[in-house]
């Protein structure tokens, strides 16, 4: 058997006819936000990431591997739907010598919908049909149509692909199928290009400003790292969005983006940072974020008496909560800009919210229902183990792989250091392993929620030096020295890092 003729066979033709699909899937997806079936079958099992023993695991692993377990684990929830669809491809010839070629093709079409409806839909919770009153992610009607189009694309590409004499019909319908399925990777690649961006600097002045590799006191947006649960974040539509103030209220609110940008707002810097970031890790951010007092909303609903707790739910059907006295801190606000310019998709469009003091994942992005209720709920990340409170612990970071040589013949290093709303009141440094500790230099925050900036610089021969950092807190607490993984309060010990110091 020739390298071609298996592509005549029934396996062939099939597994042709699921790439095609799932070329299909992804390039619709990136032009026009398409819902998913393996995306659906994604979210129910990306759980397993979230339990404790796998993500212990997964991040136990060498290279930076951690990183990627989401899209590995997004790849392989691809190719085991794409497989299952190459299984129901070899029924095509018996189902098309029974009913024929047409109902055969829109069969294909029926068990996919009903594959979403049925199946992938309910096993997230959405209910049948995606019609629970939590499904911000998958609108029914589209979500359906989707599943439908899919389907019979699937189809479609079965039937055309059967082995049979080239009639001018058969050719004018796959050069159709080629000329569309280009067009549509080709548009794909195009907006994939034209969604890369160019850095901007920060500079600071003084001694801090020489040290070369400091992080800047504020973070460009295209910098400012980016979590969520996601593979695909949602494309939220600013015309169809509102935020919903409901539950425990005297006045449910349903407030549009330009309702919002009327209310007298509030421009603040503050830091970010991911309950899962490693000690010395990236996932940290400094930006200034434009927005209204989430105070002043809950005044307009009027709080209830017994109300304690605000539920928040986004776009992609996360949810998260916390407390109270939480939301009436004057620095919690709904903000609709970072750093003066809208939102970006994966920042949050159209609105977000910024609970200073807690870590990232209750600061929901694509928000679209606050629900004030009397019980505490827990949100898609304390389901899988991870701190109800999520307060922020302290912690240090050293930037700088190789000291800045100064005029003086002095060198120097630097990094940041944040402890919430405790402020920090002074870091110390030790460049012998952690034998002797000497204070660094603190530059000024931008304001109490944002991150401090520290540099330090000691007269040094040429060589490596094994440097460690500590960070002690506004209350006279120190960071300690204990290393404990991120889950499920937050990563702690001190950052350790060799640094060069050139000759």
């Amino acid at each position: 058997m020739s390298r071609l003729s298996v592509f005549r066979t029934d396996y062939g033709v099939s597994a042709l006819a699921s790439l095609i699909l799932g070329i299909t899937m992804l390039a619709t997806k990136w032009l026009a936000a398409a819902a998913l079936p393996p995306e659906m079958l994604f979210n129910f099992t990306a759980k397993l990431l979230g339990v404790p023993a796998i993500f212990n695991f997964v991040h136990s692993l060498p290279f930076g591997v951690d990183r990627y377990a989401k899209f590995v684990l997004f790849g392989v929830t691809v190719a085991l739907f794409l497989i299952a669809w190459l299984a129901l491809g070899l029924l095509y010839r018996r189902l098309a010598a029974r009913i024929g070629n047409l109902p055969s093709i829109a069969l294909y079409g029926i068990v996919m919908v009903a594959s979403v409806a049925f199946i992938l839909l309910p096993i997230q919770g959405l209910g049948l049909f995606g019609l629970s009153a939590g499904n911000f992610l998958y609108p029914p009607l589209s979500t359906h149509l989707w599943a439908a189009t899919f389907g019979l694309v699937f189809g479609i590409s079965r039937w055309a692909l059967e082995p049979r004499p080239f009639t001018r019909e058969r050719r004018e319908a796959l050069r159709g199928v080629a000329h569309g399925l280009l067009a549509i990777t080709f548009g794909a690649s195009l907006v994939g290009l034209l969604r890369t961006g160019l850095a901007r600097a920060q500079e600071l002045m003084g001694f801090l400003g020489s040290v070369v590799g400091l992080s800047p006191e504020i973070t460009p947006t295209q910098d400012h790292y980016v979590v969520s649960k996601n593979v695909f974040n949602p494309s939220v539509s600013e015309r169809g969005w509102s935020l919903k103030i409901t539950g425990m209220v005297d006045n449910e609110l349903v407030l549009t983006l330009d309702d919002l940008k009327a209310l007298p707002s509030v421009e603040r810097a503050s830091t970010l940072t991911c309950i899962s970031n490693t000690v010395g890790g990236k996932l940290i951010g400094n930006s200034v974020w434009t927005g209204v007092r989430l105070a002043d909303l809950l005044r307009t609903a009027g709080v209830q008496r017994g109300a304690n707790e605000l539920i928040l739910r986004a776009a992609d059907n996360y949810s998260d909560s916390f407390v109270l006295d939480e939301a009436l801190r004057e620095g919690t606000i709904v903000a609709y800009l970072q750093n003066g310019e809208q939102l970006t998709r994966d920042h949050g469009f159209p609105a977000r919210v910024l609970v200073p003091g807690i870590y990232g994942m209750k600061n929901v992005k694509w928000v679209q229902e606050i629900e004030l209720a009397a019980e505490d709920h827990l949100g898609y990340w304390q389901t899988r183990g991870w701190s109800d409170l999520a307060t922020v612990l302290t912690m240090s970071r050293i930037d700088t792989g190789k000291a800045t040589l100064l005029p003086d013949g002095t060198a120097a290093i630097g990094g940041i250091a944040f402890a919430g709303l405790r402020g920090v009141d002074r870091v110390e440094v030790s460049v012998d392993g952690g034998t002797t500790w000497q204070r660094a230099t603190l530059d000024e925050p931008v304001n109490d929620l944002s991150w401090t900036l520290w540099g330090f610089r000691w007269e040094a021969d040429p060589g490596t030096y094994e440097v460690l950092v500590r960070a002690t807190d506004g209350g006279g607490i120190t960071q300690t020295s204990k290393r404990q993984r991120a889950l499920p309060d937050g990563a702690t010990g001190y950052h350790r890092r060799r640094v060069t110091v050139p000759g």
